[in-house]
């Protein structure tokens, strides 16, 4: 618990922000600098992984030198005093940062040149030089604290958020499964919470490649590896299981599908051993359930009326599949 205390207080992120903020600021005012244009770059420089901060990084540092440029060549042009010199040098600014693929660096590249504008008055050369001096040490501060200076581990979250995707993901396709047996096909919260499952989802996505980013920029043991593996492994069957849960979902509006009194027992059966997946941390098969369903598809023509239902009952199936495998 001690290598979390922080976490219970204020991020990390937040952590090496503030330092990153410290150290460029005193090495600017060390080197007389003004260290405004090397905090900009610094602060932004603090990326969820080491990786995006040196990627994103090589872009920065190009971009700061162009909004630079600009700032200096049209202060000569129209002066310090004139809207044109700021409209030209953020336009012509974002333009070229745009056409060179530095988009990730245009708002620090825009900010610099407008905040370099009322300063340079006739010391051209020093500023544009200060300036680009300035944004190398706002650069390389940041990304030496973000790859040194706690590096970020997402496996917490990572837990958290698969438990939570997976409790509610269970939950609605009992709560689909229920309205599916009575007849009830119309919008409402079902929607609303898939939605919410997808989203929940594509965070776990996002947290996933920001540790794979991190295991190829540090040296770790093994046991990271395969933990991230078997995190990957799950949310790679969540997604598959969402993607079935969502074809259940959204079915046609006002569609009425027929279900024996046997196949509704074991619709339900299964839904609800699927349920408690999250409470007891097992699946507890239903293998009758499952040979009723199947032989109930075998016995249908999927082309015509019984269509929708035995694109319901194999996507049941899949789902029970999915699952079955999972936890062989």
């Amino acid at each position: 618990m001690n290598d979390i205390w922080y976490k219970k207080i204020v991020g990390a992120r937040t952590i090496k922000t503030g330092l990153a903020t410290f150290l460029t600021a005193f090495f600017c005012l060390a080197l007389n600098l003004n260290p405004i244009f090397a905090i900009l770059t610094a602060i932004v420089t603090i990326e969820p992984t080491a990786k995006a901060s040196l990627k994103k990084g090589y872009k920065r540092l190009p971009a700061t030198v162009i909004g630079a440029l600009f700032a200096v060549i049209f202060t000569f042009v129209f002066g310090d005093q004139s809207p044109f010199t700021y409209a030209f040098s953020a336009t012509c600014t974002i333009i070229l940062c745009t056409r060179l693929n530095l988009q990730v660096g245009t708002t620090v590249a825009t900010l610099t040149a407008m905040a370099m504008i009322p300063g340079i008055h006739d010391a051209y050369y020093f500023n544009f030089f200060s300036r680009l001096l300035t944004a190398i040490i706002g650069l390389v501060t940041a990304g030496l604290v973000n790859f040194i200076i706690l590096p970020p581990k997402y496996y917490d979250q990572l837990d958290d958020s698969i438990n939570l995707t997976e409790e509610k993901m269970y939950a609605l396709f009992n709560q689909r499964m229920r309205e599916l047996v009575m007849g009830k096909f119309n919008k409402g919260s079902t929607y609303h919470q898939l939605n919410s499952l997808l989203d929940l989802n594509q965070k776990v996505e996002t947290l996933l490649s920001y540790q794979k980013d991190e295991l190829s920029y540090h040296k770790h043991h093994n046991s990271e590896w395969m933990r991230l593996k078997s995190l990957t492994t799950r949310t790679h069957t969540n997604r598959l299981f969402i993607t079935h849960l969502s074809n259940l979902v959204y079915l046609p509006k006002d569609t009425y599908v027929t279900f024996t009194k046997d196949e509704k027992v074991a619709i339900l059966s299964i839904a609800q051993s699927i349920h408690k997946i999250h409470s007891s941390g097992h699946f507890e098969r239903q293998p009758k359930s499952a040979s009723l369903l199947k032989s109930t598809v075998k016995g249908l023509d999927e082309f015509d009326k019984n269509q929708l239902k035995s694109h319901i009952v194999y996507e049941i199936l899949l789902i029970y599949r999915i699952l079955n495998n999972r936890f062989a």
